[in-house]
């Protein structure tokens, strides 16, 4: 008896289950049909639609691990879960879709051209920031000086002391003419900002546009939000990272002990593949030509975003650079959730001898998530990977460090930023990766190594659980 609780989380024991009942369903039905002919019709009726369900959602493009749960919901509950994906399943106009035009190099910048259209641009100068604080005190002085336009693209907008800081700023810029759009996420910013900010905003001069408003009635768009976080000053200088513009990412109120972020600007040439992004996302696409790299601008990064339900670029770059990386893969991450191929990349790349760590949040925002980094980093560690966790409190930046190249930008580590957020980053090399590279030696001294004891039962249940609908959630 004691074995038994060990018993109920084997697979192949509810798969003996299963059968079981259909056995005892096919010589129930062959000793009794006569009197239960309608309840074999209604039956049929039931299969029918599980059936028709089940062969849509396998023709369909998806990743593999959503395809599993929604069969897992629709095998398990037949009317309802076959009625809740294909509710969830209705298509969504493409949105956010970038297209430059002009020539493109080969390799990565080939890549993002096919996938989202963006292009290698130049740059003059480039700044890393290890700290909100950093961040926001940079961006707000450049928009203070915006002469023709300030773009600003947030997952969440929060009313607060750095709102009010930003709307300074904005009213700076229109009173030295410039042209002031924002775009804030339906979802993340719901109940942060209220009717009167909204009409002081218009008052202001700026126009508004919410992704995917927040309805009394849910419907399936919701499910994409759009996570990008982005500033874009006349053009010619772009902020992006893993901030929102909002008091605790800068530590206002720390109600997770000290939030970690970090972000970058980036002036010249890439600036302007910024500015169309975020013209794509108010406009629905947008065409531009490939800008013209100036003398004074030396080096080149690689500006991408991706826009579902398009092709994902950023974890196929991803795994490309992991497959490529031969000295280390240095990750911060606020939650660790890994498709099926992003993992056996990771997992082979430590094998190689490749030093891979990745720093996690100690305190987390969500439990339900931290919950899943848990899950992913007891099994990653037995490939070579080493977790570790940010004992300070709350790890949001987001980076990934392969040798000499870093992934900056909006993108989490985990299945929702590859697969149904709209999100936007950015690969630099050369100093930029140094500065990133340092930044996580200093968090690492910081961090601790992640503990696996031995889990309880319904603990190991719970994270099986949270796990298995993770893709979904």
């Amino acid at each position: 008896m004691r074995k038994f609780p060990d018993i109920l989380l084997k697979l192949n024991f509810w798969i003996l289950i299963l059968i079981a009942a259909q056995v005892a369903a096919i010589i129930f039905l062959c000793l009794y049909i006569p009197s239960v002919l309608p309840v074999v019709a209604a039956l049929a009726l039931i299969w029918l639609l599980s059936a028709i369900s089940a062969t849509v959602l396998f023709t369909r493009a998806g990743a593999p691990e959503v395809k599993c749960v929604w069969f897992v919901v629709i095998a398990a509950v037949p009317v309802a879960g076959a009625l809740v994906y294909l509710l969830a399943s209705v298509k969504s106009k493409p949105c956010g879709v970038l297209t430059v035009k002009g020539a493109r190099d080969g390799g990565l910048s080939l890549a993002a051209g096919a996938c989202c259209g963006t292009a290698e641009a130049g740059y003059h100068s480039a700044k890393y920031f290890k700290s909100g604080n950093e961040f926001f005190n940079s961006a707000i002085e450049t928009v203070k000086s915006a002469k023709t336009s300030v773009f600003v693209e947030f997952y969440i907008i929060g009313r607060g002391h750095v709102y009010n800081t930003f709307f300074q700023a904005l009213k700076a810029a229109k009173e030295n003419g410039a042209e002031i759009k924002i775009i804030l996420d339906g979802m993340g910013s719901a109940f942060r900002l209220g009717k009167k900010d909204f009409k002081k905003l218009k008052e202001l001069g700026a126009e508004i546009k919410i992704f995917h408003k927040l309805l009394p009635l849910a419907h399936s768009k919701l499910n994409l939000r759009d996570h990008r976080k982005l500033i874009v000053i006349d053009g010619k200088t772009a902020y992006t990272g893993g901030l929102n513009l909002a008091d605790e990412y800068v530590n206002v109120n720390s109600p997770y002990g000290y939030w970690k972020d970090t972000g970058v600007a980036v002036s010249g040439s890439a600036a302007k593949i910024f500015e169309g992004m975020f013209l794509a996302m108010w406009h629905g696409s947008h065409e531009m030509p490939a800008p013209d790299r100036a003398e004074s601008e030396k080096r080149v990064c690689l500006p991408f975003y991706d826009s579902p339900p398009r092709r994902s670029f950023y974890e196929d770059a991803l795994i490309c650079a992991l497959s490529s990386a031969k000295e280390r893969v240095h990750i911060f991450t606020p939650y660790f959730c890994l498709s099926d191929k992003t993992a056996a990349a990771l997992a082979f790349t430590a094998r190689r001898g490749v030093d891979v760590k990745v720093i996690i949040p100690h305190v987390p925002d969500k439990k339900y998530a931290f919950e899943v980094s848990k899950a992913f980093a007891h099994t990653m560690k037995y490939s070579g990977v080493k977790i570790y966790e940010y004992t300070p409190g709350f790890m949001h930046a987001k980076s990934v460090i392969c040798d000499d190249k870093v992934f900056i930008g909006s993108y989490n580590f985990d299945f929702r930023s590859t697969h149904f957020n709209y999100e936007a980053g950015v690969v630099f090399g050369d100093d930029i990766a140094v500065c990133v590279e340092r930044d996580f030696q200093e968090c690492l001294a910081l961090s601790a190594e992640a503990t696996h004891g031995k889990l309880s039962h319904a603990k190991r249940m719970h994270r099986f659980l949270l796990r298995f609908f993770s893709p979904l959630i």
